[in-house]
């Protein structure tokens, strides 16, 4: 049987465990003008979408991120776009719902 003092100090383990593994959310929605556009992370290469889109990002930090993308469709200029994303949301619904707004103009190819 565990004393109260070895439970004391499971309980406080257990807390600070728990609160750096707390999770905080971002979502921005990225729309484009014309619409239809690839949204590519140009942290990892991953494609994202095509815009209109929403889409978020996690952390255990609070604090912002620094989000680059870049944004191509056919017959208009590839875009690199980027932008801070704050990580202020405690869930993905609340971020989802909060989302940042993203709008990209593309130019017309010569």
């Amino acid at each position: 049987m565990l004393t109260n003092s070895l439970k004391l100090v499971f309980t406080v383990a257990a807390t600070i465990i728990l609160m750096g593994c707390s999770q905080h959310y971002g979502a921005a929605k990225i729309v484009s003008t014309p619409a239809g556009a690839e949204v590519i992370n140009l942290d990892d290469g991953t494609i994202i979408g095509v815009t209109p889109l929403t889409t978020w990002w996690k952390d255990t930090s609070s604090n912002r991120q620094y989000v680059a993308l870049r944004v191509r469709k056919p017959g208009f200029e590839e875009k690199i776009s980027h932008f801070w994303l704050y990580m202020r949301h405690s869930s993905l619904e609340k971020a989802k719902g909060n989302s940042q707004l993203v709008e990209i103009v593309l130019t017309e190819k010569d």
